[in-house]
């Protein structure tokens, strides 16, 4: 059978950069620069026919072959090839059938001192196998793609340090975790975030005792919620819970603080303070 363009799904997103063409291509073709907002560890061998790797964890660790190469134009890596046709059938009977090409394109525009930046990511197959990939990725991007805005136009140049904090929820609903997790023993002991939408101002406490305060950038219950600390020199929050895709089939909730020039100890104490805060709240749900 042939495949259709309207057998595959898309994501589809731009976002105005207040920043030079120049420092936007370098955000997404040099090794350092992707570490200060989207992986905490890239390797990236320049050109067509070179890589860009993407590593978060020692299971999220991933490799995409540059296509296309134009400085300050357009970006194209392939994230997954589609699967070969001699490997189709068993491809389908273990779950995973990659009919089209997974990639991303990155078109830059430059508008004076600025970069509207559009991003195209394609070959999402519309086969509900998928949906939550495909969601799991929309949902991805519109908070990376704010990565890349705070990192750009706050902290350009300016080494980011990653404090994650995580914690398996099997035997758990998505809604039941959210809600422990906003509660009064996790990251809202003290202030309310109830009612919130993005652009609104918050200020809470958490049970481990710190203070977090700024702006709401995006909050989409029960799965995520992503807002600038201020008082830790502008950092960004980023909280997601999953029930499970393609990339990431365990279901868990994740805590990420990209932080820029914050003492050490600092860094440190708040992850020790997290992981703990987490491990305790979660600490009857099943591993």
């Amino acid at each position: 059978m042939t495949l259709k363009h309207e057998d595959e799904r898309r994501v589809e997103t731009s976002i105005e950069l207040d920043a030079p063409v120049d420092a936007v291509w370098k955000a997404l073709t040099d090794a350092e620069a992707l570490s200060n907002w989207f992986p905490p560890y890239a390797e990236v061998k320049p050109g067509v026919g070179g890589h860009i790797r993407f590593v978060w964890d020692e299971k999220q660790d991933w490799t995409s072959a540059i296509s296309a190469w134009e400085p300050n134009k357009h970006l194209r890596v392939i994230a997954m090839e589609a699967t070969p046709p001699e490997k189709a059938e068993q491809a389908k009977k273990d779950g995973f059938f990659c009919p089209f090409p997974v990639a991303v394109d990155y078109y830059l525009e430059e508008r004076g001192n600025k970069t509207t930046l559009r991003l195209v990511h394609s070959g999402f197959s519309t086969d509900t196998n998928w949906d939550s990939q495909y969601d799991g990725t929309k949902r991805g991007w519109a908070f990376e793609l704010r990565g890349l805005k705070h990192y750009l136009e706050q902290h350009r140049g300016t080494k980011r340090v990653v404090v994650h904090a995580k914690c398996k929820i099997a035997g758990m609903t998505v809604d039941d975790a959210w809600q422990r997790l906003m509660g009064p023993q996790a990251l809202v002991s003290d202030g309310d975030l109830a009612g919130c939408v993005a652009g609104d101002r918050y200020a809470i406490g958490t049970s481990a005792g710190d203070r977090l305060e700024g702006e709401i950038r995006i909050i989409n219950p029960p799965n995520d919620l992503c807002a600038t600390v201020e008082n830790l020199n502008n950092a960004l929050l980023r909280i997601r819970v999953d029930d499970g895709c393609l990339t990431s089939p365990e279901p868990q909730v994740n805590l990420y603080l990209s932080t820029y020039g914050l003492p050490t100890e600092q860094t440190d104490g708040l992850q020790e303070r997290w992981q703990t805060m987490l491990d305790e709240v979660f600490s009857t749900v099943a591993s």
